[in-house]
């Protein structure tokens, strides 16, 4: 066989895979993962190393840099500003004159300034920013021997874009080449002050080992995939501002916001590694999942009061990168505890087929609980995402948006099957935001190609599962609730269009009993994930002769 046709591994963390899970627990037929086709394929951008890559004009440079810095750049520390800019200027009067390294590392910034400034892509041009892309991408091919800052900074830079075009395995390969470069480099260990007396020069040292490492961190929690570091090998100090004088301090921002960041990064390799890792763990899934919360609520109880999400605050008065912070904690919860929300799921089904004279046992409150915690936080990140998209924030190829509106969506679907008081307005939330994604593929956006291949696929589902009945009105759901139990509790109730933050979420009464209990035992859900095939999904699929057909 040849190795370009071996299967793929898709990790049962990615959103994806967890949408063909749902597909599969709907339906009484079989259905295949459907394969991920949607993103620039490297045999374009080879074909691009030939098309001349014209230099910007100089307003046209200043301003792709520009949005660069005012977009990306806010929420990574992956350049130095002042730096740059006086790169910027030098290489527009004197282009022969720049650094090649450097000069490959002003086209990463224009195609990230041109993704972020573009709202569709012209029927005859190409992909916004691709063609400087491609031009970096090629000036980087030979890695040197003895690593620069300024390699690292372009692998993160190319990481970034690769993203928006939906090439998720190669930016975490170039993420993870810049945790290894970082290593090489020592930038995993502190500088002694007497060998690095320049304080600027150290804490961007620092920061790029951190904004390497959450990205690596990130990255791998999209895939299911693990780090490329223990934490133990690390020895570097943490972001701070203390010492910084002078023009060049303005190069640094918040600190704490990339602390917050960085412990939210590692608690993804965490979630990772203790749900949806199978081997050498130590537990019963259950409790592992009671450990991720655990993690996850003292997360957000720590966070500086200047980086949390009230209920009575403006979303415009805070910043785009402390909503992502935010989303990012949603997903994490989300990934912790919709393995629960499945399983209660699947027996919300059962109950519907199971003759009333032999009931399907009820589930115990504290899975109902972690299930309704998931909800909870995917609508909190549907109401902040359609709140951005409201206000013109929402980044028209930028692939964080698009993720997190997608696998927001796929938790609203389930829960409009949950015989909740909240279906029909999840079920209504799950079609917003199914149009939005609509909206985002026609404009050209790669990540959304893909996932509203998935999104049509669930609708079709849902229709025939549904049939016509509207939500939560099955002839059946009166027996369903009374063996599953309302999935909303009396005690924390949802109001549509209120701001539940995820905080909140986590602080439901059954959900922090559970939290709080020393030694729980829920095995049979324990049983439940493992016998449902855990860790088993694979494109192509070679069980059956027609392997090399794709999806459903």
């Amino acid at each position: 066989m040849n190795t370009s046709e071996m299967p793929i591994h898709i990790g049962e963390a990615a959103d994806a895979a967890f949408a063909t899970r749902f597909r599969q627990a709907l339906s009484d037929t079989p259905h295949r993962h459907i394969p991920r086709t949607q993103y620039v394929t490297g045999e374009e951008l080879m074909a691009l190393t030939d098309v001349d890559c014209q230099w910007p004009t100089a307003p046209r440079a200043r301003f792709l840099v520009k949005v660069s810095l005012n977009t990306i750049c806010q929420r990574f520390h992956a350049i130095r500003r002042s730096a740059l800019l006086d790169g910027l200027e030098m290489a527009i009067r004197n282009p022969t004159c720049c650094d090649e390294l450097f000069k490959c590392k002003l086209y990463a910034m224009f195609a990230l300034g041109e993704v972020f400034s573009t709202r569709t892509v012209s029927a005859q041009g190409y992909f916004p920013g691709l063609l400087y892309f491609a031009r970096a991408s090629r000036m980087l091919r030979v890695i040197g021997e003895r690593p620069r800052m300024d390699s690292i900074e372009i692998l993160l830079l190319l990481s970034f874009y690769s993203l928006t075009v939906n090439r998720r395995h190669a930016a975490y390969y170039l993420a993870s080449s810049a945790v290894r470069l970082g290593i090489v480099m020592g930038l995993h260990l502190s500088v002694p002050e007497h060998q690095l007396s320049d304080r600027g020069a150290r804490e961007h040292r620092h920061r790029i080992w951190w904004t390497a490492y959450i990205c690596d961190r990130m990255w791998a929690s999209k895939l299911g995939q693990p780090a490329s570091i223990q934490d133990d090998d690390i020895e570097v100090d943490l972001p701070s501002c203390e010492g910084l004088t002078g023009p060049g301090a303005k190069d640094f921002g918040d600190p704490d916001y990339i602390i917050a960041s960085i412990r939210l990064a590692r608690l993804a390799t965490h979630i990772i590694a203790s749900i949806y890792k199978r081997k050498g763990q130590h537990g019963p899934f259950s409790q592992r999942v009671q450990q991720a919360l655990r993690n996850l609520r003292s997360w957000v109880e720590e966070l500086p009061s200047h980086l949390q999400l009230d209920t009575d605050d403006s979303l415009q008065a805070k910043s785009k990168p402390v909503i992502y912070l935010h989303l990012s904690f949603n997903q994490f919860v989300v990934l912790a505890t919709r393995p629960i929300l499945l399983h209660v799921f699947r027996t919300y089904r059962e109950s519907l087929r199971t003759p009333a004279n032999s009931p399907t046992p009820p589930i115990p409150e504290t899975a109902r609980a972690l299930a309704e915690a998931c909800i909870r936080c995917a609508r909190h990140s549907y109401r902040l995402l359609t709140e951005s998209w409201i206000d013109g924030a929402f980044a028209t190829f930028g692939y964080f948006d698009t993720q997190y509106l997608f696998s927001a969506a796929t938790i609203l679907a389930i829960s409009s099957f949950l015989n909740s008081k909240d279906a029909q307005s999840d079920g209504d939330h799950f079609e917003t935001a199914a149009q939005f994604l609509g909206q985002l593929m026609q404009n050209g956006n790669f990540a959304a190609k893909e996932f509203c291949q998935h999104i049509d696929a669930m609708r079709r589902i849902m229709q025939e599962a549904r049939g016509t009945e509207p939500y939560g009105a099955d002839p059946s759901a009166a027996q369903a609730s009374a063996a599953v139990g309302a999935v909303q509790g009396e005690e924390f109730q949802y109001t549509p269009g209120s701001m539940v933050t995820a905080g909140m979420a986590l602080a439901e009464p059954s959900l922090q009993e559970f939290l709080s209990q020393p030694d729980i035992d829920l095995r049979f859900i324990d049983t439940s994930i493992y016998d449902g095939g855990l860790q088993s999904l694979y494109w192509p699929d070679l069980r059956g002769e027609d392997w090399m057909a794709g999806g459903p």
